[in-house]
């Protein structure tokens, strides 16, 4: 969420609070219908409102600096939508889908690269990829499809062409799937990426470097909302959901993690941020190290899923 799904397999970048509160529009002159912007801060009983609704749409636990962002945030989503602000604000009030994914959107922009955390990546190449059959892998909380792609690359270079892997990459914010389904990239997007590695599955140069089909191939992209539904799918191989549950409170962390285990076939494995792992701590799992990462192994038993939310 790597996708929601807010998804998130990245830091955010919060919204610069500079930019002050809501933009709203007064008439002015008399007689002559001229309308000038006016600012307005959104009342603290409001921002708490429109927080618990994030919260509850999304999971998204607002850090003080989101919070302060937010009423710049509500300016950029009713711009998206093309609507007043305060009519953004009743749209997200009354539940509107579209109004609350835009503001979470807004509220938080991930930034992911390609090939991050490649020590990750080295341990799967060692602990997963050298089975025989095919591997289903799901990358919850995907953003732009920079980690579903790195997967994917490092399958191919694991020899791996034509096993029949399948990747399901989910995030909730629809504009990061849009990017992900352009798989176009800039230079940052790459910054991390191997030299060689860019040459052999990258048609074009920076900034519009664009991934081979044989990548692209092996991802489903799907819209997903990591704290609310169940899982896109059960007895995955492979879950990873890296840099997404820091942004949970402690309760919806602990569930998500019980999720994405619950989706991993006994003995499959879990990928997490390595800031995460310390969420792990309590859990009845097998941990495993390898090439410096530690990755969660799902025993053979496991308690059910709990709520199910």
């Amino acid at each position: 969420m790597e996708g929601l799904e807010l998804s998130w397999a990245g830091t955010p970048r919060v919204l610069d609070p500079r930019r002050g509160g809501i933009l709203a529009f007064t008439a002015s002159g008399e007689g002559e219908g001229e309308r000038v912007p006016e600012r307005r801060t959104i009342g603290e009983a409001q921002l708490a409102v429109i927080e618990g609704l994030l919260r509850r749409a999304s999971g998204l636990s607002l850090s003080p600096g989101m919070r302060r962002a937010l009423p710049a945030a509500v300016n950029d989503a009713a711009a998206l939508m093309g609507v007043s602000p305060q009519a953004l604000v009743q749209r997200v009030t009354a539940g509107d889908d579209a109004a609350v994914t835009a503001l979470v959107e807004r509220t938080v922009v991930g930034e992911t690269f390609f090939w991050r955390h490649p020590e990750q990546i080295d341990a799967l190449r060692e602990l997963a990829f050298s089975t025989e059959g095919p591997l289903r892998i799901w990358s919850a909380g995907c953003a732009s499809g920079e980690e579903p792609y790195s997967i994917a690359i490092a399958l191919l270079e694991a020899g791996r062409a034509g096993r029949g892997d399948q990747i399901v990459a989910s995030d909730l914010s629809t504009n990061a799937l849009a990017r992900a389904q352009q798989a176009s990239y800039g230079a940052w997007a790459l910054r991390r990426m191997p030299e060689e590695l860019q040459l052999r599955y990258f048609a074009g140069l920076p900034p519009s470097a664009r991934l081979v089909p044989d990548i692209r191939g092996l991802v489903t992209l799907v819209r997903h909302n990591l704290a609310t539904e169940a899982p896109p799918g059960l007895e995955f191989d492979v879950v990873l959901c890296r840099n997404v549950l820091i942004y949970f409170d402690a309760a919806l962390a602990a569930e998500v993690l019980h999720k994405l285990l619950a989706a991993t076939r006994p003995g499959g494995l879990v990928v997490l941020g390595p800031v995460e792992l310390p969420l792990a701590a309590q859990v009845d799992v097998e941990w495993l190290d390898a090439c410096g990462a530690s990755l969660l192994r799902r025993k053979a038993a496991f308690p059910s899923m709990g709520r199910g939310r």
